[in-house]
This record gives C-alpha cells, structure tokens and sequence, in this order.
C-alpha cells in the first residue's frame, strides 16, 4: 500500500492511473464552500485527460481517493470512459472532497463503496453515452453518495441499475444530504433492483429537464425508501432553481417487462413537495405525510 501526495498543479494524463489495495491519492487539499446540505470543494490538484478514456482506476479494496479536481476523460465509443473506474474495488471504497466535471461519459462508474463532500457536473458530454451510463455516478453495486452538490447532468445524476448488488454498505444504496439539481434526466435513479435503497434529506430540483423523469424515478424496483426530502422550486445558497419538470418529484413505475424487477414495497414518507407531484400512490407506492 502506498500513499501518494500530489502538491497543488495541473497534470496531464495520458494513460491511466492505476491505484492498487491499500493505496491512498491524498492530494494537497483546497478550500470547501457549501450547498445547502452539500459540500462544494474546490481542489488545487487538478487531473486533467489527454486522450485517455478513464484517469484512475481503482483495484482492490481500501483505495481512498481525496482533493482531486478530475477533467477530459475522452470516452472513445458508446458509454465508455469515465474520471474513475470503481467496479474492481469494494465496499471499502472512498472518494472525497473531490471535483469530477467535463467528462464524455460518466464522473465515477460501477461506483462501489462511499462517494462523499463532492462536486459533480457535465460528465456525459459523449451523445453517445446517453441512456447507457450518462450521469455523474453510475453504479450496479450498492454505494452510499452522502453531502454531494450534483448539477448539470447530461443524463441522470445518481444512478443504482442492473440488480444494484449486495454490498456491505450501510441501508443499501443510499443518497443522503445531497443537492441534487439540473439534471437532464432523473436526478436520482433506482431501477431494476430489488436490493433495497434510501433515499434521504435531499434537496431535488429542477430535474428532468429533456427526458420527462423527475426528481427521484424508480423504475422495475422493490424496497426503496424516499424520506424527507425537498422538492419543487427552491433557492439553495442565493440560486433559484424551478420545479422539476412537469412537477414529478418522486415517480415509481413498473415496464411490465418480465425479464425485469417487478415493482413492490416503495415507501414515500414525510417529503416537503412543494407542488410536486408523486406517481403514483398505489398498492405498490405507500405516501404517507407528504405534503
């Protein structure tokens, strides 16, 4: 296991990074602002690509990643490229204080293990990438997203797909005290899992804004909690931001599909809707003291 403090500049890179168990990329750190309930950092260490479709790769467990302002992951076909790739890491997993933006097709994919105090923005700039892994996380395992200010998202922000796996991550995938804004398609996604998530004391607005997805979508899944969260239109540190489209703040739906996740057991409990709309309550979607 190795440590590796970088001192504040830019550098370019040009073929992956590859971080093994045990390592550390503890940068020098920068200055953190705040969101609402996010953190906003700005890292003085900043990785920028330069024809390379992923900048780090993670492989194996108790990899921690800190103060790192990462650009320019080229993505060379469909969905490819990403400023970290996760999914050979575990549960022990940690990102931090870092700025993932301007990526072509996701900020963190297979995202394992705690991605906290972070920025995320424009990471899907690849067309095409969009509605394949297009967000600023992406995840088939379960992960926790805690205190991150995500915006401007070509696709989704926050997405659990794909069986959404066991990990041991405490409540399941879970999105936390995040601002979650501006996303062209959902701002956090949960589909076609049964594994169970929480999603909670979030601000979620003005999502949706090409794919009429919403504020929080759940599709072909089972066992999610939507608890406390903030909807509708709102102002979070001096910026205003509308409704998300078409007023959806939280939508749980079923395909039909039978090769997919039936859907079952969503409770939505306790959100400030502001306007926003929940679809829909039913035997599958319990609402309770939304208001």
């Amino acid at each position: 296991a190795t440590r590796f403090c970088v001192h504040a500049g830019t550098y370019q890179v040009s073929d992956v990074a590859r971080l093994k168990a045990g390592d550390t990329l503890d940068a020098e750190p920068g200055r953190l602002d705040y969101v609402g309930p996010a953190t906003r950092p700005t890292p003085v260490v900043k990785l920028v690509g330069s024809g390379t479709d992923n900048l780090l790769v993670a492989l194996g467990g108790n990899i921690t990643i800190k103060w790192v302002d990462l650009s320019g992951a080229s993505g060379t076909g469909p969905g490819t490229g990403s400023a970290i790739a996760a999914g050979s890491s575990d549960s022990t997993f940690l990102v931090q204080y870092s700025r993932i933006h301007n990526n072509d097709s996701v900020g963190i994919s297979s995202a394992r293990g705690q991605i906290l105090d972070s920025e995320f923005f424009s990471n899907s700039e690849a067309s095409g990438s969009i509605g394949f892994n297009a967000s600023a996380i992406k995840g088939i395992t379960q992960f926790e997203a805690g205190r991150l200010y995500v915006h401007d998202e070509q696709g989704n922000g926050i997405w659990c797909d794909v069986g959404c796996d066991h990990d041991s991550v405490e409540n399941g995938f879970w999105v936390h005290d995040s601002v979650v804004v501006r996303s062209d398609r959902a701002g956090i996604r949960y589909e076609n899992s049964a594994t169970g998530a929480l999603i909670e004391d979030n601000e979620i607005h003005a999502n949706g804004l090409i794919e009429r997805r919403g504020g929080v979508d759940i599709r072909d899944s089972q066992n999610a909690r939507v608890e406390n969260n903030n909807f509708g239109p709102e102002t979070i540190a001096g910026v205003s931001y509308a409704a998300n489209r078409d007023r959806i703040g939280v939508r749980a739906t079923d395909s039909g599909r039978s090769d997919r996740v039936n859907l079952a057991n969503i409770d939505v409990v306790g959100n400030t809707m502001d306007g926003d709309r929940i679809v829909s309550c039913g035997p599958q979607v319990t609402c309770i003291d939304n208001f």
